[in-house]
């Protein structure tokens, strides 16, 4: 999909001066015109299959509070009224488009990212579209280690989840560790890990 390139692009360093904000710019007046509302069926799909229960759900719930409490974590002051309006309406369509045109605009700003990916998951049934959205986040530079632990949990979710990736998944929880050691989240990783190595021994 070219918007996906074209992210890609961007948040690998690419994406500065004036294309970068005309694309941004058609891209919003897309989003403005979208009319597009998802239907309540795509929800389900997203809570079929996880694997890892409840405590990494308890683990990526706080971390979602410190990411949707920006303020706090102090790294994220600027507000898009606007689109949390177009995700109260039900337009999640032209909320996610929204989300995107703000990545492509900032794309040293991890947050649209995150909450893109967030909707991807949650509301629009499209787990890898949440998965590349999440990969990004966590590739931003100085990204906040917040946003880092929230995205890679996120990831986790998605490869344990809707894309039924055990490998990948368990790839995830070990890098997890890897970045955050000390944390609760890597404490909870590493129980995971155990727990889906009795479940799938190897061999």
């Amino acid at each position: 999909m070219r918007t996906d390139r074209y992210l890609a692009w961007q948040h690998a360093g690419n994406g500065h001066g004036v294309w970068g904000a005309l694309f941004a710019a058609m891209f919003l007046s897309f989003a403005q015109a979208s009319a597009l509302v998802i239907g309540a069926g795509a929800v389900a799909g997203f809570a079929v299959g996880k694997l890892i229960g409840v405590a990494l759900f308890d683990v990526s719930s706080r971390a979602a509070r410190t990411v949707y409490a920006p303020a706090a974590a102090g790294h994220y002051t600027h507000t898009h009224s606007e689109i949390d309006a177009l995700e109260a309406a039900g337009d999640f369509q032209g909320a996610v488009s929204a989300w995107n045109a703000v990545a492509l605009s900032e794309p040293a700003n991890a947050w649209p990212l995150l909450r893109a990916g967030e909707l991807y998951a949650r509301v629009l049934g499209e787990p890898r579209l949440a998965l590349d959205r999440f990969l990004l986040a966590r590739e931003v530079p100085r990204v906040s280690a917040e946003h880092h632990r929230y995205a890679s949990l996120k990831i986790v979710d998605l490869y344990l989840g809707p894309l039924d990736d055990t490998g990948r998944g368990l790839v995830e929880l070990r890098r997890l560790v890897e970045h955050h050691p000390g944390t609760r989240e890597a404490e909870h990783a590493r129980s995971a890990i155990a727990r889906l190595k009795e479940r799938f021994p190897p061999g």
